[in-house]
């Protein structure tokens, strides 16, 4: 069954497939990374989370920085009323501020944030690259100088179906332009409208809104480089990323 993105997030059988779980190991190499690249400035205190879901993340990066405020946001009015939940069992609600708002519209505010985090994939529900770029952009406004975006997203690389598709319509982007990354995506029975992104078309998008010294990789690569044989047909093989507001 075809379904907007936001009614999908919104079906209570979808929430509850959103377990609660600690934080991967890439998403604690990001966290990690982002406390030193932003120790020359000082501590990460504020801390702005995109597509926060349940609250999956919000535990362990409260338990990592110990700040003294995170704003969380998602789409889904059920999400952020399930994670409002699950803020006062972790006892962290009194810091925590949830809202349900659309990513491209929070910019109401500018350089407020250590810390802004996109994870979950949140992007590949967004299908517009001009909403994609305005998260992007709204994320670079509400960042204090040399703050911190991490982020994942999917990548057009992974099983080789999903190489092969995307392989493909790179083949004829002079046709697709923008949208070469587009692919149904979702599960549950229902289908939404996705996008998957190169590394060079993330990389192009942080750069456009400002900011600098990115690094992405898959995660295929992020376990090469720690010695570990990531299994593509088991995994996403997701693009992980990082970037600093100059």
């Amino acid at each position: 069954m075809k379904i907007k993105n936001k009614d999908f997030w919104e079906k209570d059988d979808v929430i509850a497939t959103q377990r609660l779980k600690k934080i991967a190991d890439f998403e604690h190499y990001m966290l990690e990374k982002a406390k030193k690249l932003y120790s020359s400035s000082g501590a990460i205190t504020t801390i702005k989370i995109f597509g926060c879901g349940s609250g999956r993340e919000i535990e362990s990066i409260a338990d990592f920085y110990k700040p003294t405020r995170i704003v969380a946001s998602d789409i889904s009015e059920n999400m952020i009323a399930k994670c409002s939940e699950n803020l006062k069992l972790w006892k962290i609600d009194s810091i925590t501020e949830t809202l349900a708002i659309n990513a491209t519209e929070y910019n109401k505010i500018s350089n407020s944030f250590e810390l802004v985090t996109i994870l979950n994939s949140m992007m590949t529900y967004v299908p517009e690259r001009k909403d994609r770029i305005a998260i992007y952009s709204n994320s670079f406004q509400i960042l204090k100088p040399k703050g911190i975006i991490v982020g994942t997203v999917h990548n057009q690389e992974g099983v080789f179906a999903k190489t092969m598709y995307f392989k493909v319509r790179n083949l004829f982007s002079f046709i697709f332009g923008d949208k070469v990354g587009n692919r149904t995506t979702g599960f549950n029975g229902f289908e939404v409208p996705g996008y998957y992104y190169s590394k060079n078309g993330l990389i192009n998008d942080l750069k456009e809104v400002g900011f600098k010294n990115i690094e992405v990789n898959s995660l295929d690569e992020f376990y090469a480089k720690n010695n570990i044989v990531y299994d593509r047909k088991k995994g996403y093989n997701n693009l992980i990323f990082i970037a600093t507001k100059p």
